[in-house]
């Protein structure tokens, strides 16, 4: 529903100002975190309130508002009388047909109630026109826009344990039994991936290659470099199979050191050791690890060096059909280009005696 005088249009510059304002108005995530911090106790691991705008990006994705520098297209506005009520963002994930929200932020006013439908419609449309037909988003477990966008045609598909702890510096530890990956790694991860996934993950998220390069943590994987950028990956091998796969990105000033793993499940015996190996390759200093509800034997292991599940997350998707124009009949657009391109009219030569 939208209200008369409601308009949901993309994000200017001038916009800017009111959007930050409404953001950090309708923020609560610091406040939940310094609760919970004062009802912890001393020897909790979760970070201190420095550290609560790092971890609401990775515990609260729907408060992940992206450096104003980085808003490019993906910013949409609905304004009420020239008062912004409510807004959506959303980057592209590698390949190009899909889009991650990564924040829905609406007024507590009535106005911004009714908000939310108009601005992921918006969203819809403006990510159609551009060749985009699968929407993605991370949600808190319990988040109160959850039902707005169940409504909305997404559906959960996987959950992932958000896990912390504050390394210490760690001990020399050598990396077996993990080795760096490389490009050459890749089919090879994708296949551990279809044997660790249950039928109804990999349907959403590995219908193709590509696809699955572009959805499974966002992007992690495409590049397997282990030299690019700020993250590595690491495989280990058996009899020339991938068993298992990890993903660290490393820390910045807005973001704790991040892990993932993949294990197969035939090697749960592996489990203690290759989390102890990869432990030995992180900094030191507050570090998530993200782990898919289907990583048990990972989550004990990893729960075994210490760290705490501290939230659950929903991953949703929505897929929409890609918008077709249909084409004209041969003939219909014979007529329409003979009513724009000059006619060249065939003459007889003339006669020579």
């Amino acid at each position: 529903m939208q209200t008369i005088g409601m308009q949901v249009r993309v994000a200017s510059y001038r916009d800017l100002s009111q959007v930050d304002t409404l953001y950090r108005t309708t923020t609560v995530v610091e406040e939940e975190l310094t609760q919970r911090l004062a009802s912890a106790g001393p020897h909790s691991p979760v970070p201190g309130a420095a550290l609560a705008r790092a971890w609401s990006i990775l515990t609260k994705s729907l408060s992940a508002f992206m450096p104003l520098s980085d808003v490019g297209d993906q910013l949409y506005v609905a304004e009420e009388q020239g008062h912004i009520v409510g807004f959506v963002q959303a980057e592209p994930a590698p390949g190009g047909r899909a889009w991650q929200i990564l924040n829905l932020c609406l007024d507590p006013s009535v106005e911004g109630h009714f908000a939310g439908v108009p601005l992921l419609q918006f969203l819809f449309n403006e990510g159609l026109e551009r060749g985009v037909t699968r929407f993605l988003v991370r949600i808190p477990e319990g988040h109160a826009l959850a039902s707005l966008l169940r409504e909305q045609g997404f559906q959960p598909y996987a959950s992932e344990q958000i896990s912390f702890r504050e390394l210490p510096r760690p001990p020399h530890v050598p990396v077996e039994p993990w080795r760096p990956a490389h490009k050459e790694d890749l089919m090879g991860v994708y296949l551990l991936y279809l044997r660790t996934a249950p039928h109804a993950v990999a349907a959403v998220e590995a219908p193709s290659l590509k696809q699955w390069r572009a959805t499974f943590q966002l992007g992690w994987l495409s590049r397997m470099d282990a030299r690019a950028g700020d993250s590595r990956h690491f495989v280990i091998e058996k009899e020339l199979k991938v068993i298992a796969w990890a993903g660290i990105r490393g820390p910045s000033r807005a973001r704790p050191t991040q892990m993932s793993v993949m294990l197969d499940p035939q090697e749960r015996g592996l489990a203690v050791e290759a989390v102890h190996g990869l432990i030995g390759q992180l900094p030191p200093g507050p570090t998530i690890c993200l782990l898919r509800h289907y990583d048990g034997e990972v989550a004990r292991a990893v729960a075994a060096r210490g760290f705490e599940p501290v939230a659950t997350q929903l991953l949703m998707s929505r897929d929409l059909p890609l918008k077709l124009r249909a084409r004209r009949p041969a003939s219909q657009q014979k007529r329409a280009l003979a009513g724009v391109l000059p006619v060249a009219q065939a003459t007889t030569p003339p006669q020579t005696s």
